[in-house]
């Protein structure tokens, strides 16, 4: 049997800031509506599963400062919840050890909702250290996209040049399932970019095909585009940040099949 992992650190991405910094908690939870079953007969009481309710809780501490510093303050409570916003940000949470022990790792697996933050909470006992906790909900999609277990296809990393990367096997896309691509761009010093992500039927990428293409980021920025089936011959996916112009950007790219 496989030891259990010892949570020391987990990445996560909200929109295009990086808050791992501040946090000390996280919760992500998947669960479904408990809807009664109750017919004449019956001996005890039972349930169907109803519709999915995934949570994310982050807690921390607070910290006030300039957006994208790792404070969520003014970047997402004030902006995202005291301004009541309905906008859907992707959310991204990285475990360590997913297999590779550094969070966010290339090929790593990760979890992205593409949600809206409903609940920002600051409070704590006069002379400890000011605690905060950020609840994100699920904005409905309409295509089945909402909840993802992804892949890392471009770690969180500075890029100066067009970059093309690595090859993940993801499998065939079903005529019933989604792809769910996210990019998370944290800083950008000029030009733009531009994520597309690629498939095909062998893993040298002899023949690609381009499955999503991202609006240029020309700044702090975060992206989600959904992809409905199928894809019956490709099997091999990769991610590709196009540069024009500019000097770098920091960015990060998850792929998943849903």
């Amino acid at each position: 049997m496989a030891d259990p992992i010892v949570l020391e650190n987990m990445a996560v991405w909200l929109g295009g800031y990086d808050i791992t910094g501040s946090l000390n908690e996280n919760h992500f939870t998947l669960a479904r509506a408990e809807n009664d079953d109750s017919r004449f007969g019956d001996t005890i009481e039972a349930k169907f599963p109803g519709r999915l309710i995934p949570t994310l809780d982050h807690k921390g501490f607070y910290e006030s400062g300039v957006p994208g510093a790792g404070s969520p303050d003014e970047a997402i409570g004030n902006a995202r919840v005291l301004a009541g916003s309905r906008t859907s940000w992707p959310i991204t949470i990285c475990p360590p050890y997913g297999p590779a022990a550094a969070p966010g790792a290339d090929g790593n697996v990760c979890y992205s909702i593409l949600g809206a933050q409903s609940m920002y909470d600051i409070g704590g006992k006069h002379g400890d250290s000011l605690p905060y906790s950020l609840k994100t909900l699920p904005r409905s999609q309409g295509s089945g996209g909402a909840v993802a277990r992804q892949v890392i296809m471009l770690p969180k990393a500075t890029y100066a040049a067009t970059t093309t990367g690595s090859v993940q096997t993801l499998g065939l896309l079903g005529a019933t399932q989604v792809l769910v691509g996210v990019l998370h761009v944290f800083a950008v010093t000029g030009g733009s970019w531009v994520l597309t992500i690629e498939s095909d039927d062998n893993a040298p990428f002899a023949s690609p095909v381009v499955r999503q293409t991202f609006t240029a980021a020309t700044a702090i920025t975060r992206q989600a585009v959904i992809l409905q089936g199928p894809v019956a011959t490709d099997t091999f996916w990769r991610a590709v940040l196009t540069k024009t112009g500019g000097t770098s950007c920091v960015a990060a790219v998850a792929l998943g099949i849903v």
